[in-house]
C-alpha cells in the first residue's frame, strides 16, 4: 500500500533529461527537467556536457559512438543516479506536503554540493531549545521568552500523549489540526490562547527556515493559521478613574499602593512591566513640563510621557516618591475590590451581565489610557508612541470606543460645522 502510494506520487511527475541548444556542434550542458501538475516546472543543469549529435533524447542517454566511448558509461551511470535522486526527492517533498520549485532545487543543490548542510541540527527541539530560545533570552521581553518555553512544553506534552513524533517535517497541517484539538480537549484553552501557541510555532519554523536549519514549510499551508477572535475587555472612563482616585485609604497600605500604581498606569498608558519605572529617578524636564523618561521592557523603545496632574498628587503625598510596587497577583486581586468600592458596578451584557468591577485588572489601566486619550482627541499616532502599539489597525482594535462615544469625538470637527 505504501509503495503503491509512492509510485502514484511519482506518476504525477515527469522527469527527463534535455539539451537546450541542439544546433551547436560544441559540447552543451545536460539539464534535468521536472514537470508536475498545475504547470509547475524545474529545469536544472547537471553540469555534465555532451555534443548534441552524441545525445539520444528518446532513450535519455549518451549514444554508443566511438568519439564518446571513453565517457559514455560514466555519464549514463551518473545520469541514472541523478534521476533516482530527483525521483526520491520529489516523492519525499510531495509526501510531506513541502513540494515547491525552491525546495526541489535546494535538494538538487545539496546533491551537486552547491550549498552546505553544515547548519543542520538533529531535531526540532535541538534548534528551538538550544539555539532559538537561548538566543532570544536576552533579546525579547521576559514574558515573551516564557511564552516560548510554554509553547515548547505543550508541544512535548502533545508528542508524548498523542504519540506524534515531532520533527521539522512533521510540523504540518496534520499536526496543526491535531494539536489544536489536543489543547481544546486536554487544557480547555480558549481560541486566543491556542492562537498564541500557533503563533509561536510558526515563528519557530520561520526562524529555522531563515537560519538555514530546515527547508520544511508545512507551517506555511494556507490553513495553518493563527486563531483569533475578538475578546471583550473593559476600560474605565475618566469619571470612573476619578472615583477610584477619591477613595480614602491609609497612606502606603496595600490598597493605597495598588490604587495609585493602577492610576499611574491609566494616566501613562504603560504596561504593568513598566510601572516600577514610573518613579522619581526617571522624571525629566521637557520644555517646562515634568515627564517620565523610560525604556519600555517589552518594546525596548524609549518613551517620554508627560506627568498627569493626578500622578503629581500621588507623588506629592509621598513627598516626591513613587508608591512601592506590589506583585501582580495581589494587584489584580485588590483591583476588583477597589473598583467595587468605587461603585463601578455597571452590568456588562457581553459577559453575561456580570459587574464591571469583576473585569478590572492591571491591563485595564493601559486600555483605559488609550481609550480616554483617543476620546479626548489625542492623535492616534501620539497615543501609539506612548503605549507601544506598532500598527494603527491593532490600536483601533485595542481601544474600546462605542458608536456614540466615537460620534462625540468627531462632532466638533469642522466638517460637521456650517
Amino acid at each position: 500500500m505504501f509503495i503503491f502510494g509512492i509510485q502514484k506520487l511519482l506518476r504525477m511527475a515527469s522527469i527527463t533529461f534535455l539539451i537546450r541548444n541542439k544546433k551547436t556542434l560544441n559540447q552543451t550542458p545536460i539539464s534535468v527537467k521536472v514537470l508536475w501538475p498545475h504547470r509547475n516546472e524545474l529545469v536544472y543543469s547537471t553540469g555534465i556536457k555532451i555534443a548534441p549529435q552524441n545525445w539520444d533524447s528518446k532513450n535519455q542517454k549518451v549514444r554508443n559512438k566511438v568519439e564518446v566511448a571513453s565517457v559514455k558509461d560514466l555519464i549514463n551511470v551518473e545520469l541514472s543516479k541523478i534521476r533516482t535522486f530527483t525521483e526520491q526527492s520529489y516523492s519525499d517533498l510531495k509526501f510531506n506536503g513541502e513540494l515547491t520549485k525552491d525546495n526541489l532545487k535546494y535538494k538538487l543543490d545539496l546533491y551537486f554540493n552547491k550549498v552546505s548542510e553544515t547548519k543542520k541540527v538533529e531535531t526540532f527541539y535541538d534548534y528551538v531549545e538550544n539555539i532559538l530560545v537561548e538566543n532570544a533570552k536576552n533579546r525579547v521581553a521576559k514574558v515573551t521568552w516564557k511564552s516560548y518555553l510554554r509553547t515548547l512544553d505543550l508541544v512535548k506534552a502533545f508528542e508524548v500523549n498523542e504519540k506524534y513524533k515531532i520533527s521539522f517535517e512533521k510540523i504540518n497541517i496534520d499536526f496543526y489540526y491535531r494539536f489544536i484539538q489536543y489543547l481544546e480537549e486536554i487544557f480547555e484553552m480558549s481560541t486566543n490562547t491556542i492562537g498564541k501557541q500557533i503563533k509561536n510555532i510558526k515563528m519557530f519554523m520561520n526562524s529555522a527556515n531563515d537560519d538555514g536549519y530546515t527547508i520544511c514549510i508545512g507551517h506555511k499551508h494556507k490553513h495553518f493559521k493563527v486563531l483569533k477572535v475578538e475578546s471583550f475587555q473593559v476600560y474605565l472612563n475618566e469619571d470612573e478613574l476619578n472615583e477610584i482616585y477619591k477613595l480614602d485609604y491609609e497612606i502606603d497600605s496595600v490598597e493605597d499602593r495598588v490604587r495609585d500604581l493602577f492610576l499611574m498606569g491609566a494616566y501613562t498608558g504603560q504596561r504593568i512591566s513598566d510601572w516600577k519605572k514610573l518613579n522619581e529617578d526617571n522624571i525629566v524636564e521637557c520644555n517646562g513640563f515634568s515627564c517620565f523618561k523610560i525604556i519600555q521592557t517589552k518594546t525596548k523603545a524609549e518613551v517620554v510621557i508627560p506627568i498627569h496632574p493626578n500622578i503629581q498628587l500621588i507623588f506629592d503625598k509621598r513627598k516626591g516618591k513613587a508608591p512601592k510596587f506590589v506583585n501582580e497577583q495581589d494587584i489584580n486581586e485588590k483591583l476588583k475590590q477597589i473598583a467595587s468600592r468605587a461603585e463601578i458596578k455597571q452590568k456588562i451584557k457581553e459577559k453575561g451581565n456580570i459587574h464591571k468591577y469583576e473585569l478590572v485588572s492591571s491591563h485595564t489601566a493601559r486600555r483605559s489610557f488609550c481609550s480616554n486619550a483617543y476620546k479626548a482627541g489625542m492623535d492616534s499616532l501620539a497615543i501609539m508612541q506612548l503605549s507601544g502599539h506598532k500598527t494603527e489597525k491593532n490600536f483601533l482594535t485595542y481601544i474600546k470606543i462605542g458608536n456614540e462615544e466615537f460620534a462625540s469625538r468627531i462632532a466638533n470637527h469642522k466638517f460637521f460645522k456650517v
